[in-house]
């Protein structure tokens, strides 16, 4: 995890603050009446709120999150590690509870660093082409995230960050999104990241999420 306590992490959309996970504050010094919409079955808590972490506190809006005891793959590198409920105030609401609040957002993610106008990608090891000790490149599938109606991400994925070390092969990528489409799952697309020097036993990270995590074989 970052060291900067103020850097802003993405977790399905939501920010999140690297304080928020590295000193985490419970749900449970959240004010009676967010509590009592919490504690509301609609929204689906089944683990003490003592267990939740405050994400975000607002007037309007309060996030809250649980780290999972195994995180959830969903496939294609898209591995979730926490769970993720927003309770609003007003507008934006999924479920009305107890006036004026409602159930915003109840998810899966995992926290990841803002990658700017690129959106989030699974990356996996390519199986056709396992990585060997003496390449010089590295052969990954990289799978969009965003709605873009099923197709590959031809020509839209970007490295961000290559950052190699002794023991590791640290990689950023993300996805130039494409404009509308509908939102069923993309196929994995094919991408190569060229090394500065052959791979050995290092470990390749996908420094995307925090903390960095290995990247396997799908």
């Amino acid at each position: 995890m970052s060291s900067n306590p103020d850097e802003i992490l993405m977790c399905q959309d939501t920010p999140v603050s690297t304080q928020a996970l590295s000193t985490p504050r419970p749900a449970t010094e959240l004010p009676a009446e967010v509590l009592s919409v919490l504690n509301d079955p609609l929204v689906g808590i089944e683990e003490p709120l003592s267990e939740w972490l405050i994400a975000h506190e607002s007037a309007e809006h309060v996030t809250i999150m649980h780290e999972l005891e195994k995180p959830v793959d969903m496939g294609a590198g898209d591995i979730r590690s926490y769970a993720l409920i927003t309770v609003a105030a007003g507008e934006n609401q999924a479920i009305p509870l107890e006036a004026p609040w409602g159930l915003h957002r109840s998810t899966l993610c995992t926290p990841s660093i803002d990658l700017g106008s690129l959106t989030e990608a699974g990356v996996t090891l390519d199986p056709g082409a396992p990585p060997r000790s003496d390449d010089e490149q590295i052969a990954l599938l990289v799978t969009e995230q965003g709605c873009n109606s099923g197709q590959p991400a031809i020509d839209r994925i970007e490295l961000i960050e290559l950052s190699e070390t002794e023991t590791t092969v640290e990689l950023v990528i993300g996805v130039q999104p494409n404009t509308g489409g509908t939102c069923p799952s993309n196929p994995p697309t094919p991408f190569t990241v060229n090394l500065e020097q052959p791979l050995a036993d290092r470990t390749i990270l996908n420094a995307a999420v925090a903390p960095a995590r290995a990247v396997t074989l799908p």
